[in-house]
């Protein structure tokens, strides 16, 4: 009698092996290029949509405060209860270090690239923010991008967004994205500094 019912268990142990094996199995790590192409798609939901030129910093930056790194990590995941220990792991490390952004990038606007030197020298003036719009017409100020930390299903996504439109006026953000019906949106968001 005990027999009979062992030949029947034995079949379900290839598919309970073949459920648990799909189920926990991380699906495939990304390509640079997969990132990067998917970077500049959240770059654009920033930047990109309107008519006027956009004027970003040439280096990322993360807005991060250097002086205690693990309490400003505290405030932004408290501001952003969802994400997740993967995404928020692929941003650091992806900002480990400053990158330079390249003029070659697709985001759906005409922008130019504002090189610290450069900005260094027109904030040396008084009425830096007229001098910045006089020599790059159309902008309003510029935005500071950090490069976009990424899940390994690229469908989550944190990145620092800052703006400065001149003297004490701008700000600065994270935004965890969410990408939902192959469209990126802002599900959460945490602002880290005003002026």
């Amino acid at each position: 009698m005990f027999i009979k019912p062992f030949p029947k268990i034995l079949l379900f142990i290839p598919v309970i092996s073949m459920l648990a094996c799909s189920v926990f199995t991380p699906g495939p790590i990304p390509t640079e290029a997969e990132l990067e192409k998917e970077e500049q798609v959240v770059y654009s939901f920033f930047v990109g949509g309107g008519e006027n030129p956009v004027l970003i910093l040439e280096d990322t930056a993360t807005g991060v405060s250097t002086s205690d790194v693990r309490e400003s990590l505290d405030y932004i995941k408290e501001g952003l209860p969802d994400l997740s220990n993967e995404t928020i792991d692929s941003f650091l490390e992806r900002n480990a270090q400053s990158s330079r952004l390249t003029p070659d990038m697709d985001l759906g606007v005409d922008y130019s690239l504002l090189g610290r030197d450069e900005l260094s020298e027109i904030t040396k003036q008084p009425n830096w923010n007229e001098v910045l719009n006089e020599k790059y017409p159309g902008t309003y100020g510029y935005t500071v991008l950090s490069r976009v930390g990424f899940n390994t299903s690229l469908d989550q996504a944190v990145i620092y967004v800052g703006w400065v439109g001149g003297p004490l006026m701008g700000s600065g953000w994270y935004y965890l994205m969410e990408k939902k019906n192959g469209e990126w949106r802002i599900k959460q968001e945490v602002m880290v500094w005003i002026s």
